[in-house]
């Protein structure tokens, strides 16, 4: 190294501040920041070719458990590598521990670009392997909500609008155990043609009635089933399918290959792939899957990558808000090219924040989409996890 290369070196406190700068109200242990050091060092190490320890170090700590005081460490980088390990660490290291539904989702940092859907997956698969999941205490519940949008339209009625249904299930933590499903609309609505006045006057003349139940339209009910299987018809209200893909058994879940290629020339094979394509494809197996909520970390992981590989899907939107979360927005457009269908990631927690679907081009002959406006989102739904001490009851906070 010559006197014109030099470059001042950090210590360890020093990358202590400024990676505690970058996500301080996240950093609740030091595991994070530990494995971000560690992956700079073995990098530093690995320049010459050797596994060399950096002069003035002590040696790379491994958490096992509890994590290891830092108190006496005095590790050494260069501001070059400190930046380096500091934008990885804004996206894949420090955030939120995968399954822990009361720490907030976070979006990568503000100025880091996912050039491609595999960097993007990849990132939010490489956090799933290193976090986990929290296994769910014996005696409690995983309660899954999902806010669903859909789109009420008639072309027969000049008024369209975008209505919110929620849907809950608790699953016990034995899985074969008695699984409790609930749906009703909430009654919130986002008008994109007319407003309540004119499509409840279209209605009631269309309709021969003068107190038309707007909420008719709106599926509600309640239902019970050992190891999740509910009737056909409530998983059809609630837009779910009852298959392998939408209400896997816990041995599906199992069965399912880990291998990223094998899983997704499964996904691929499945007959509504081969029959539907422009349905949304090996995307739409997916999302029906991780949407259940049931999906274990080590295939969640696999998934992403399996997802990485469909061909066509992109980055759509860099920075996607849904119902107030937001994530990388990577979608795909069928053959015919009427809509998008898109899913929503956390590529900082691993997190599966939802997806959305928009329409592209008008269909005039199509009455559910007559005289929706190209770029208009027609479906979206947004899913949330959390521990319940009862079945029934809805965690705190959510």
């Amino acid at each position: 190294m010559t006197e014109d290369n030099i470059r001042r070196l950090w210590t360890n406190d020093e990358l202590d501040e400024a990676l505690n700068s970058l996500r301080a109200e996240e950093l609740t242990d030091q595991r994070p920041l530990a494995a971000a050091n560690n992956a700079l060092l073995n990098a530093v190490r690995s320049l010459d070719g050797t596994n060399t320890r950096v002069p003035g170090t002590t040696p790379l700590i491994e958490f096992k458990g509890k994590p290891a005081s830092p108190t006496g460490r005095r590790w050494w980088i260069s501001v070059a590598a400190a930046a380096v390990i500091a934008v990885c660490a804004t996206t894949a290291i420090i955030g939120a521990d995968h399954g822990d539904p009361s720490l907030p989702s976070q979006v990568a940092a503000p100025g880091v670009k996912f050039v491609s859907v595999q960097q993007a997956l990849n990132t939010a698969a490489d956090k799933i392997h290193v976090t986990g999941e929290t296994p769910l205490p014996a005696g409690k519940f995983r309660y899954v909500a999902t806010h669903t949008w859909l789109l009420w339209n008639d072309s027969r009625i000049p008024a369209a609008f975008s209505g919110e249904q929620l849907t809950q299930t608790w699953q016990p933590s034995d899985f074969d155990g008695q699984w409790l499903l609930r749906t009703a609309p909430t009654g919130n609505r986002k008008w994109l043609i007319g407003n309540e006045k004119t499509l409840r006057a279209a209605t009631e003349q269309i309709e021969k009635n003068h107190d038309a139940d707007l909420n008719a339209y709106w599926p509600s009910g309640e239902w019970r089933a050992t190891s999740g299987k509910f009737p056909a018809k409530a998983m059809a209200l609630v837009g779910r399918s009852d298959d392998e893909w939408g209400a896997p058994t816990k041995r599906q879940l199992a069965e399912l290959p880990r291998d990223p290629q094998q899983l997704y020339d499964l996904m691929a094979a499945d007959l509504s792939v081969v029959n539907k394509p422009k349905l949304g494809g090996v995307l739409d197996i997916a999302t029906r899957l991780l949407k259940t909520g049931a999906v274990p970390a080590d295939l969640e992981e696999s998934l992403y990558r399996a997802v990485a590989k469909i061909p066509g899907l992109k980055v759509t939107e860099q920075v996607a808000n849904l119902d107030g979360r937001t994530g990388v927005a990577l979608g795909v457009d069928p053959v015919d090219g009427t809509f998008r269908m898109e899913i929503i990631v956390d590529p900082a927690t691993g997190e599966f924040i939802g997806e959305r679907r928009t329409q592209l081009k008008p269909e005039e002959n199509d009455i559910t989409v007559a005289g929706i406006k190209p770029g208009t989102v027609t479906f979206s739904s947004s899913v949330r996890t959390a521990v319940a001490d009862e079945q029934g009851a809805v965690p705190p906070g959510q």
